[in-house]
């Protein structure tokens, strides 16, 4: 007989929350559903297990093992699904050379496309109504939010968190934080999905 494999009581408590931790974060992205949180525990935890023999004491903390272990795990889950997402085995075909028969008309496929189906296709599938009652409640929240936040807002058009932090003096632990307040008002306002 071979030697007993770990059990999940075996996880000290600091894996245990670490699992839940991420598998709640890895629900919330777009490749998951948010009813996919004890799947994915389940799957980060028999990850983890199946790689303890893996740990040496003399190389890294426990704490620091298992995050790497998690870290591993969630980024080949990403990866296998946008794999499936992808859909390698579907072909990309040419709206030009493909010609399709309507009413003993031959036309490309091109030509078939409506005006929605191009809004869509160019990520404006919004009307202009909605669009611009869109932009409006942009700007309103925009206005509402302290100087120094719009400021910094105005700063990110053409720059990254971290030349903004040179260009203030400040940390970009200072800027991201800052970034995380602007982010909540926008919620708050009902701009969350936008």
């Amino acid at each position: 007989m071979g030697t007993e494999p770990p059990r999940d009581a075996d996880l000290p408590a600091y894996a245990q929350s670490l699992i839940a931790y991420k598998a709640q974060q890895l629900s919330r992205k777009r490749e998951f559903s948010r009813d996919d949180p004890r799947d994915l525990e389940q799957d980060l935890r028999t990850y983890l297990l199946s790689r303890s023999h893996l740990f040496d004491p003399s190389r890294a903390s426990p704490s620091t093992f298992v995050d790497r272990v998690i870290s591993s795990g969630i980024a080949m889950m990403l990866r296998d699904r946008r794999r499936k997402k992808r859909a390698p085995s579907l072909t990309a075909q040419s709206l030009e050379g493909t010609r399709a028969r309507s009413d003993e008309e031959v036309a490309s496929l091109r030509d078939m496309l409506t005006e929605v189906d191009l809004r869509r296709r160019i990520g404006t599938a919004a009307s202009d109504q909605d669009r611009a009652e869109l932009i409006a409640a942009v700007v309103e929240a925009f206005q509402l939010l302290p100087q120094d936040l719009q400021d910094l807002c105005r700063r990110l058009i053409d720059g990254t968190a971290a030349s903004v932090a040179r260009e203030l003096g400040v940390s970009r632990r200072q800027v991201r934080n800052a970034i995380e307040r602007v982010r909540r008002h926008f919620e708050a306002a009902g701009l969350a999905d936008s």
